[in-house]
């Protein structure tokens, strides 16, 4: 029994180490504030996927802290012999990006890793209640203006190190800017017309995968935590990772 009991301590203090805990709760999702553009044919009608805002719930779950980094990805590799991002020289991780994000890898190879790991990807819904940290409303976990001492974007020098900046309420980082994340989910650009209230999932087929964030070479309006994105799930580009849920 005290075996049981210690085991089940220390599974908890990792998880509280790595992860942070996001509690059950409703807020609301998408896009709260109209611009001009939103009643006139100036706004694309694809950019209007972020509306409307509407109310969801969320049963608690776990979000690891930081998009899971080079270093983490390559223990992955060498245990499943996973096909290496291919910026690797000779499939080993370049020396100083160890704690960068793990970039230049698709959908597959992120929901491997998590399935690996004992997590899985976070569904859009949830990716978007953590960015928030628990305010509604802003179009920033910090506020509603971009701010370059809170998130790394609109540069062309590439990724850099995880958890370079502050992280928001929930105690997550980099959650706008640094590179894009993948979602579960698949797009749909209507999807909130018709979402279910509680612990939606994203439709149940599609053509492409939502991502979410915003990246490194991104203007300010793709970084907020309202912003939809989305590739064709074998994508991999220097501007895409990931992080895990459970």
């Amino acid at each position: 029994m005290r075996l049981v009991y210690a085991l089940c301590i220390a599974a908890t203090a990792w998880a509280q180490g790595e992860m942070a805990s996001i509690p059950a709760g409703e807020f609301t999702m998408g896009r709260t504030k109209l611009t001009r553009d939103d009643s006139t044919t100036m706004r694309p009608i694809v950019l209007l996927d972020d509306r409307p805002d509407h109310k969801v719930r969320l049963d608690s779950y776990w979000l690891d802290k930081t998009e899971v980094t080079q270093a983490e990805y390559a223990k992955f590799v060498a245990a499943t012999r996973r096909r290496p991002p291919y910026h690797w020289i000779e499939g080993k991780l370049p020396s100083g990006e160890e704690q960068f994000p793990a970039y230049n890898v698709d959908w597959d190879d992120a929901n491997a890793y998590c399935a690996w790991a004992g997590k899985r990807l976070p569904t859009e819904a949830e990716w978007e209640r953590a960015a928030r940290g628990g305010k509604d409303g802003l179009s920033y976990p910090w506020g509603d203006k971009i701010d370059s001492k809170q998130a790394r974007f609109a540069t062309q020098a590439g990724p850099g190190p995880v958890a370079q900046y502050p992280a928001n309420e929930f105690g997550l980082h980099d959650m706008a800017g640094g590179v894009s994340e993948w979602i579960a989910d698949w797009f749909e650009r209507e999807y909130y017309k018709s979402s279910p209230a509680a612990n939606p999932k994203g439709p149940e087929t599609g053509r492409y995968k939502v991502i979410r964030g915003g990246a490194w070479p991104d203007s300010g309006p793709r970084c907020t935590v309202f912003f939809r994105n989305w590739v064709r799930p074998n994508q991999r580009t220097p501007n895409l990772g990931f992080r895990c849920a459970r």
